[in-house]
């Protein structure tokens, strides 16, 4: 029978029976499958698979019963048996590879245990090896509590630096950030945007490349000199416009072509190898103001994550970054769920040049509208950019002919309430997605059903889109549905009327919308998060 079940393990539509389930766990005992394969086997069966597991780990050599553990602790975690009496009672199993091998097990529970915590922390004082030890704080720093945090607190710098100690700093971290999450308030936004800032602050406004010319004029208008700004070259990365900035944060969102909001910090820039990069960062915090902003800005405790700009995980680095904070700055908890602010490294070249405070938990109520979206709608910031570049004027019929979400319509009928507005799409999903985020914006939308390459409604003096681009195209090339689009417009446009788009293909269709009488305003090129597109403003001569 044996070979067969090795054969039969393998395949994705075999579950044992019950009563082969004992034979199924001795071709791990005998060496003949993998734990991992025979684990997925079993776990078809669910819990009356335990019970052969069990009976194994009674008889089995000492090399397969280490290798059983982790095979029952699965089944117990993802069966949800909610008894972990199996592997509790293997933690007093003489063969003490085996025993840690439970206490590896029982810190993948998925929710916290008074008796499982109780029980390692027991074993602490009888386990006294590194190895052991190490085990042991690991898993009480995954279901532990306050009064496992007590006791790894108390615990003196072990001889072994370079493994117990680390696994015990972070043990200690996370029981921390657990513990401070249990008693934090329950508030729906833990970052105030209503009160003042403590002090006059730069803040910087990072927004889609491309769009700065348009968020200059909104703060132009707004009566806010930039401080500086970071025209991004780099698909992905956005722009930045530094500000001064004193009033309540929530003040900003007047504005509406930026994404988000930072608060800048002094850094000397570092290499990420170096040592002394950690205690610059350390340092740059430590500044007194930054603790009043924060306590300022923030209800409950404050909570924050790191985040690496630029590079790829490094945990190593940001284990000791956060070390370095905790020691410095104790009134700061590292804590990566749901945290009101993030702590941001930006680097370039594996050098650090920027170091940022980015509240998360700060309510933006400037898109509420978006309560249904298509595929690839329209980044809200761009569809605002577009409106604003447009500038509708009274008069005025706006026609978006690919209206999708009905974004740049909601943003058109926010700047100019008493412009008639037009949608129209050949989709009658994404007409009704449109609908519900005009009614939730409040905008007096009429919408039709047809294709944009032939419909003209009646009084149509703007057209605004941002048009299918890539994998939005669903009847042939990009290129040639481009060409006739702005054919089209081109040909219907009255004198003095304007077509204001997100162009996919600027080459290809320029010197054919000049030749049909369009004369070109503006264009910016912008990041569509993963190519270019660009912004363009024409009028029918």
């Amino acid at each position: 029978m044996q070979p067969a079940l090795q054969k039969a393990i393998l395949s994705p539509s075999y579950t044992p029976r019950v009563r082969d389930c004992e034979a199924v766990v001795d071709l791990v005992v005998r060496g003949l499958a993998t734990p991992q394969a025979v684990t997925v086997a079993l776990l078809r069966v669910g819990k009356p698979a335990i019970p052969a597991v069990e009976r194994a780990l009674a008889s089995a050599p000492s090399g397969a019963r280490q290798e059983l553990v982790p095979l029952l602790g699965r089944l117990i975690i993802e069966t949800a048996v909610e008894n972990p009496s199996p592997l509790l009672g293997l933690l007093l199993d003489p063969d003490r590879k085996v025993a840690r091998a439970a206490v590896i097990a029982l810190g993948k529970l998925p929710q916290p245990s008074l008796l499982v915590e109780s029980r390692l922390i027991e074993l602490w004082s009888r386990w006294t090896e590194s190895a052991d030890r190490r085990a042991i704080a690991e898993a009480l720093g995954k279901i532990g509590g306050p009064s496992s945090l007590t006791l790894l607190s108390s615990v003196g710098q072990p001889s072994d630096q370079s493994v117990l100690s680390t696994v015990i700093g972070k043990a200690t971290q996370r029981l921390s950030r657990t513990v401070q999450r249990a008693e934090a308030p329950a508030v729906e936004s833990r970052v105030r945007a209503t009160v003042p800032l403590p002090a006059e602050w730069p803040v910087t406004l990072r927004l889609r490349a491309g769009v700065e010319p348009i968020l200059l004029i909104e703060l132009q208008r707004a009566g806010i000199t930039p401080l500086s700004i970071e025209r991004s070259k780099t698909l992905g990365e956005p722009s930045r416009m530094t500000i001064p900035w004193s009033r309540p944060l929530g003040e900003l969102f007047a504005l509406r072509t930026f994404v988000d909001l930072a608060f800048p910090l002094s850094l000397q820039p570092f290499d990420l190898a170096d040592v002394r990069m950690i205690t610059e960062v350390a340092s740059a915090l430590s500044n007194p103001a930054v603790e009043t902003l924060l306590r300022a800005l923030t209800d409950g405790s404050l909570r924050y994550r790191w985040e690496l700009i630029g590079v790829g995980p490094r945990r190593s680095f940001l284990h000791k970054l956060a070390q370095e904070v905790s020691e410095r700055l104790p009134y700061l908890v590292n804590d990566p769920t749901d945290s009101p602010w993030q702590f941001e490294l930006l680097l370039r070249d594996e050098r650090a040049v920027g170091l940022s405070l980015v509240p998360k938990q700060l309510v933006d109520p400037r898109f509420a509208y978006r309560h249904k979206m298509v595929a690839a709608a329209s980044q809200p910031t761009l569809a605002a950019a577009l409106a604003r570049l447009l500038s509708p004027r009274a008069g005025d019929v706006v026609w978006d002919p690919f209206v999708g979400s009905g974004g740049e319509l909601c943003e058109v009928s926010n700047l100019a309430p008493g412009v008639r507005l037009i949608g129209s799409d050949r989709e009658p999903a994404a007409l009704a997605t449109a609908r519900a985020n005009t009614d939730a914006a409040a905008a007096r939308v009429e919408l039709l059903c047809g294709d944009a390459l032939s419909l003209w409604p009646s009084g149509v003096t703007c057209v605004i889109s941002n048009p299918p681009m890539g994998r939005r195209v669903c009847r042939g090339e990009l290129e040639p549905l481009m060409i006739r689009f702005v054919t089209h417009v081109a040909r219907k446009l009255p004198p003095g009327g304007r077509l204001c788009w997100l162009n996919p293909m600027p080459n290809q269709t320029s010197l054919l919308a000049e030749r049909l009488g369009l004369a070109r305003s503006a264009a910016y090129p912008v990041d569509m998060n993963g190519f270019w597109a660009q912004m363009e403003l024409w009028r029918k001569r």
